[in-house]
């Protein structure tokens, strides 16, 4: 979004637009009783069955022009009957306009106004009347002596998903996407930075509407590693249309990152200082010209936590927990830890605009980041029948992560709303993992000598993607979407373990374990309007290979397998599947709207779901993935309304998911005390659920948000074990304070509330946590000093309870949360309209990522 757009929605919340903005409503009144403003006698008994349409845009660019006003004028008077704005792509529809003779003036701050002098509506010559393309001379003087004093709201709904900016928000001082993201309504962040989306973990990232190219783990180390600085809104799409991959059966979030869309010179360098050595720096760049854009983004950042764990875990033998039993166990465990990580990043992009248009994108981005931990366990076990035992563990883990993206894009438009884009992608993840164990040691010192055992990961994948989407717009603001996409997947693990037995002798196992997905899909989507009601609806098919092979020594193979339960090295799934999708949109007036949707979405199993390879870094608790799971599917319906007023913007969500061969993580523990955890498919899992944000606004000196959500949720694992399962309610709230103090002086304070949840196999005790942050401005903006405090009362932990036929556990992990950040940043460079105007590229690199996207 521009600066001119920016700066014009803001003057027009604060102005009015004289009159015009308060004069959208259908019925031409503006908001109080009695006959409109401007309307003579007798006009009130005229139908109003009147519409005008049309499109504004740039007079030198031809870029559509966004929330330029249209006010419609009685023929010889200065007064207004109704009017509207423009939309994202210049257009403008205003209905229920007397019959008569009238006059439009056509607004927008930074241009010249433009007038149509003679509109006649009557059943004889026509109800409606199209305006065609009314082109605004740029008017640069005006733009530069504008004064901004509003900024424009956080919060937007649109027809398949809420837009949040953050691009203002003081908790991105210092901070990662991870960290943001907590204060962003509807997003769970838990305690090790996994991201949940109304209860769910299967969330489907975006950057800049584009796959990540990233599964699982890669991605919330993506996520660690940008800037928050460089991020400019946060797009949440709880019921996206066919069009959008079915992936991510809570939704899509979809991170679009700042790019200035003015031509010139402009950047912004940020540092911060932590407490305990947490520490980051960024750079964001853009260089714009008529034909030409370059943008550089650059990040770094290192992260010291330590956390600590404490839990305990009953362990019935010869029988069952509450009945009769043999003999029962009590095994308590002790832990510390402190981990330190770094990463750092570089995204550069170039767009070559040789025509209106054409436009052609080129894109890398890398980075790189280590971790490395150490930790110390002390375990006790005491028996009924009096015995005592018990040891001391020391660990040591290592990760070292590399990954790169190329991308290329194309775009060509052929008219309003006429386009045909292209896009491909390479991208490459390799990693190495180690984690080391001592057992008792005879001295302090971490000696080889004295190894117990040791895993070792080396590995990465690689994923390509080709894909093409055409839009061609048809009568009544309708549009057909068609679409091809090919995904290759391919991930290569060599896995190592060593173990030394009770007698000091040696054993090890190793293979490899190859994980092959081909995804081929087409779409096909229609939409139109029907005076205030829109529809669209569509459709996706997929065909998807699936090839999950283990290689290596065959004694080796042999062993994993048993552990299966199976015998063929290779397990193969290939499947089709139909992804159908459905909204239907009623705009009631300016002020409120209303959206029913419909989709069908699925979530794939990969990564360490599927990967047999047993992780022996806690022997009394050993992990491994299932290649045997099928994918879950997601059918989901959602019924929204947005109420916005000049100081209120409320949105509500009703929502139902239903979902077959649910995913879950399955724990069981063996005659020896030993707990496996691998995942499994449950028969099925329903959703149902109550969604709400609202944002209150006094002008530019105070701000307040909040949000909320409740749902139920009802598992069924009946397919596994006859009283698996769970039945009840979770939910999270939270706030946003957003103040001026003295003028110069920003404070914000967020809050967030997730309440106690049941699960499958446990519950979860729920938390509260608070963050602060205060900035302020010097040397006329170019630079900022902020301060943030995360966590401020040091509240945010996870405390938990498992249990099974024969063993219930216990336990409270902490991870270290509070932390102080003093950051100051530096904008330099200077930004003007250009010749091309906002109308460069809707995909590519422009932050649009409509590659993966649609705004009907």
């Amino acid at each position: 979004m521009s600066l001119r757009v920016l700066l014009t929605f803001a003057l027009g919340l604060f102005l009015g637009f004289p009159g015009a903005l308060s004069a959208q409503r259908p019925n031409g009144t503006n908001g109080g009783g009695g006959r409109p403003e401007g309307e003579r006698p007798g006009m009130d008994q005229r139908p109003k069955i009147g519409v005008v349409f049309g499109t504004v845009e740039d007079l030198d660019s031809g870029a559509p022009i966004e929330f330029a006003t249209i006010s419609i004028l009685a023929f010889d008077e200065d007064k207004v009957i109704t009017g509207g704005v423009t939309d994202g792509k210049g257009r403008f529809r205003i209905t229920e306009i007397p019959i008569g003779r009238f006059r439009a003036q056509i607004g927008f701050m930074g241009y010249t106004s433009a007038a149509v002098d003679d509109i006649r509506l009557s059943p004889r010559g026509g109800v409606e009347q199209n305006l065609g393309t009314i082109r605004l001379e740029p008017n640069v003087q005006a733009l530069e002596a504008a004064e901004v004093v509003e900024q424009r709201s956080t919060l937007e709904m649109m027809i398949d998903r809420k837009v949040f900016r953050v691009g203002d928000d003081l908790n991105s001082a210092g901070s990662n996407a991870t960290e943001l993201l907590r204060n962003v309504p509807s997003i769970d962040v838990d305690i090790d930075g996994n991201l949940s989306l109304r209860g769910s973990g299967n969330v489907t990232i975006l950057i800049d509407g584009r796959p990540s190219g990233m599964t699982g783990s890669a991605t919330q180390n993506l996520l660690e590693q940008i800037p928050a600085s460089s991020i400019d809104r946060v797009e949440i799409i709880t019921s996206p249309t066919a069009k959008y991959d079915p992936e991510g059966v809570a939704g899509i979030l979809n991170i679009i990152l700042k790019k200035d869309k003015l031509e010139g010179k402009h950047g912004q360098v940020s540092t911060t200082w932590g407490t305990n050595d947490n520490h980051s720096a960024s750079f964001n760049g853009n260089m714009r010209g008529q034909k030409l854009n370059f943008s550089l983004n650059a990040g770094f950042n290192q992260r010291n936590n330590f956390r600590s764990g404490d839990s305990e875990r009953q362990q019935a033998f010869g029988g069952e927990l509450g009945a009769a039993y043999d003999s029962l166990s009590v095994l308590t465990s002790n832990s510390l830890a402190d981990n330190e990580s770094f990463s750092w990043n570089l995204r550069a992009g170039l767009d070559w605009m040789p025509s209106p248009e054409t436009t052609w994108n080129l894109g890398v981005r890398t980075n790189q980041s280590g971790n490395a931990g150490v930790e110390d366990v002390i375990n006790l076990e005491t028996w009924s029948t009096d015995a005592i035992g018990g040891f001391t563990r020391y660990g040591l883990s290592e990760r070292d992560n590399a990954s790169t993206d190329l991308d290329l894009g194309f775009e060509r438009k052929y008219g309003e709303r006429h386009v045909l884009q292209a896009f491909a992608r390479w991208s490459e993840r390799t990693g190495v993992n180690r984690d080391s164990l001592w057992q008792d040691l005879p001295s302090p010192a971490l000696d080889p000598a004295y190894l117990s055992n040791a895993n070792f990961n080396d590995g990465g994948n690689w994923n390509a993607t080709l894909q093409a989407d055409y839009e061609k717009p048809l009568d009544h603001d309708g549009k057909f979407e068609l679409g091809y996409k090919t995904i290759l997947r391919e991930s290569n693990e060599d896995q190592r373990f060593w173990q030394r037995d009770s007698a000091g002798v040696p054993f090890t196992q190793a293979y490899d374990f190859r994980y092959r997905e081909d995804i081929h899909a087409a779409y096909a989507t229609w939409g139109r309007k029907f005076g205030a009601w829109g529809v669209q609806a569509g459709g996706r098919g997929e065909v998807v290979y699936t090839t999950a092979e283990l290689q290596g020594d065959s004694a080796d193979i042999a062993a994993a397998l048993v552990q299966l339960g199976g015998t063929d090295p290779t397990f193969v799934n290939d499947y089709t599947s139909f992804y159908p999708s459905a909204n239907l949109s009623y705009t009631v007036d300016d002020r409120n709207q209303w959206v029913l949707s419909y989709n069908r979405r699925v979530n794939r199993p990969r990564g360490r779901q599927v990967n047999p390879f047993v992780d022996n870094a806690d022997p009394r608790n050993l992990r491994y993935g299932n290649p045997f799971l099928l994918p879950e599917y997601t059918d989901g319906l959602e019924f929204g309304h947005q109420l916005t007023t000049k100081s209120l913007t409320l949105t509500t969500s009703l929502f139902y998911k239903t979902t077959r061969d649910v995913i879950r993580r399955y724990i069981e523990v063996d005659d020896a005390g030993i707990a496996y955890r691998t995942f499994v498919n449950l028969a099925r899992q329903q959703d149902k659920g109550l969604e709400v944000v609202a944002m209150w606004r006094r002008g530019r000196a105070l701000q307040l948000r909040v949000n909320g959500s409740i749902y139920h949720q009802n598992t069924d694992g009946s397919n596994l074990a006859a009283d698996l399962g769970n039945n009840g309610f979770q939910g999270n709230a939270g706030y946003q304070v957003s103040a001026l103090v003295k003028g110069d002086w920003k404070v914000q304070v967020n809050g967030r509330y997730r309440a106690p949840a049941q699960y499958t196999q446990g519950t979860f005790q729920g938390y509260v946590t608070h963050d602060m942050a205060v900035n302020r401005d010097f040397y006329d903006g170019s630079l900022r000093a902020s301060l943030r405090v995360s966590d401020v009362f040091d509240q945010r932990q996870w405390e938990y309870t498992s249990e099974g036929r024969d063993f219930y556990q216990s336990g409270i992990f902490k991870r270290q949360s509070r932390f102080v950040y003093a950051s100051l940043t530096w904008s330099f460079g200077k930004l003007e309209p250009g010749q091309r105007g906002r109308g460069g590229s809707r995909g590519g690199l422009d932050g649009g990522g409509n590659f993966d996207g649609g705004d009907f």
